[in-house]
Formats: C-alpha cells, sequence, structure tokens
C-alpha cells in the first residue's frame, strides 16, 4: 500500500540498484536546469531567460560500517573504477514513486571527528543522463 500523508524522513533512502546505502544519516536529491540569456536590446529593462540542459545530483552521508552490505567499501571501489551507479531515491514501499538515474561518483569523504561519535563518510554522484519517475512496484 502506497504511502499516505506526509512522507518520514527515515524512510526516504538512496539505493544502488536495488540495495540501500547502509546506515544512511541522510540522502539529497538535487535537479537543476542551466538557464540561458535571451535578453536583448527590444527587451528593455526586462531580462528574459529560456531553459537549456537540465542536470541532477544526489548525495548523503552514513555512518561508517566495514560489515556494511552496500557501504564505503563499494562507494570507494565504483570511485576508483570509474563506474557509473544505477542510483534510486526511494522508501521502498509499494505503490510509492521512486526517481532513479545513472550517476557518477563526484566525491567521497570521510570523516573521524570527536572522541565518542561514529565515523562518518559524505557522498557526491553526478547524475549523468535523465531522470526518471516510476512507481515502485
Amino acid at each position: 500500500m502506497p504511502t499516505t500523508g506526509t512522507v518520514l524522513a527515515k524512510n526516504m533512502k538512496l539505493y544502488v540498484g536495488a540495495t540501500a546505502i547502509t546506515c544512511q544519516t541522510d540522502a539529497t536529491l538535487s535537479m537543476s536546469t542551466n538557464m540561458f540569456e535571451t535578453t536583448c536590446k527590444d527587451s528593455g529593462a526586462n531580462a528574459s531567460f529560456f531553459p537549456g540542459s537540465k542536470s541532477w545530483t544526489a548525495g548523503g552521508s552514513a555512518n561508517l560500517a566495514f560489515d556494511a552490505t552496500y557501504g564505503l567499501s563499494e562507494l570507494q571501489e565504483a570511485w576508483e573504477s570509474q563506474t557509473a551507479l544505477a542510483v534510486v531515491f526511494q522508501t521502498g514501499v509499494t505503490g510509492d514513486e521512486k526517481l532513479s538515474g545513472s550517476a557518477y561518483i563526484s566525491s567521497l569523504n570521510i570523516s573521524s571527528s570527536g572522541n565518542d561519535e561514529a565515523v562518518t563518510f559524505d557522498y557526491e554522484l553526478q547524475g549523468t543522463g535523465a531522470l526518471t519517475k516510476a512507481t515502485i512496484s
């Protein structure tokens, strides 16, 4: 049954293929359009723009676990080999919407801050090609 009402952040995760990145604490998906200026002398004091190419990025952070099903080790291997990943932003609930596409890892950071805190890592993925919307079945 699809989610009704407000979607809780704890349910929305980034997946690589069918596997969620292990122990996520944050996940984001950003979409943008490159706008180019079409202002001319006839425009007067008003700027005008037209939409150009679209792009998207995904990213997030997670707690480091060496025994993760899909974690830092797998992301680092994909970064090293420059492998495109099948990325999905979803709840995993049948009937909910999901956004998916192909992406490369553009950055990967590890942080060991403080004394009694979890070691974390952050990742940024650069989408290549279209981002598609579908229903989870």
